[in-house]
């Protein structure tokens, strides 16, 4: 090996070694405990189960961020934990309700997560038959300072055919991919 390689090999090495020092660490969050985050969304979609199929509207909205957004099927949005509080107490006083969650997927993203999954709703008005209804849903979630995860944004949508409005028929194809004809 001639001076000259030895010079070049000499300098590649401390440049290497000189940005390989200047890399940060791992940043707090990379240090989090990812399996335990999942395990605390999936522990909160599992209360947020429980309260609905128990209609119980205070525990379900305790689930929520002071600031959270609900964005119901066929609704205005509804702004805040009261404001959700008071739609599952009007939901739960009109009907009974049940719920099956599967949740297909949930990612984290720090002190943010999202889970996406479909959802079946039995809802049995006071005074008639029960209604069945397909879903799929996307929550938004945030940990809060301490560590505790709470359901930011929650959007849901049908999976049946849009309602006929008023004094019109389902159309055809509506009713091939299941819909009723009014």
């Amino acid at each position: 090996m001639t001076l000259r390689n030895v010079g070049l090999c000499a300098f590649a090495l401390t440049s290497v070694l000189t940005f390989a020092g200047c890399q940060t660490g791992p940043k707090p969050e990379d240090k989090r405990d990812v399996a335990a985050d999942i395990a605390a969304v999936n522990a909160l979609r599992g209360k947020f189960s429980v309260a609905f199929n128990s209609n119980d509207a205070a525990a379900l909205a305790a689930l929520f961020a002071d600031d959270a957004i609900v964005m119901p099927v066929n609704q205005p949005a509804v702004d805040g934990r009261p404001a959700i509080q008071s739609l599952y107490e009007a939901m739960f006083k009109a009907n009974a309700v049940k719920v099956a969650i599967t949740s297909l997927e949930t990612q984290l993203a720090g002190d943010w997560a999202y889970d996406r999954g479909n959802a079946t709703t039995t809802i049995t008005p006071k005074s008639g038959n029960p209604i069945e209804e397909s879903f799929k849903y996307l929550v938004v979630l945030k940990r809060l300072p301490g560590g505790l995860w709470k359901v930011y944004r929650d959007i849901d949508n049908s999976n049946g055919p849009p309602p006929a409005a008023p004094g019109k028929k389902a159309s055809k194809k509506a009713v091939k991919k299941g819909g009723k004809r009014k």
